[in-house]
């Protein structure tokens, strides 16, 4: 998948999705200039994302 693409999956302006990407949060690979991203990698992302929000709101 393109940044474009993730971004737009996960609701977020694509400078973020590279900013997620740079700081390797979210992986990837480059083709020449321009990042791709897995299906499965976005999935795995998605869902650490889903288990802090839970286990921040088990914190409260």
């Amino acid at each position: 998948m393109t940044v474009k693409e993730v971004a737009h999956y996960l609701r977020r302006c694509t400078k973020t999705i590279l900013t997620r990407l740079e700081s390797r949060d979210l992986r990837g690979y480059k083709e020449g200039r321009k990042w791709r991203i897995r299906r499965e990698w976005l999935l795995e992302y998605e869902q650490r994302l889903i288990n802090r929000t839970e286990s921040e709101r088990a914190a409260q």
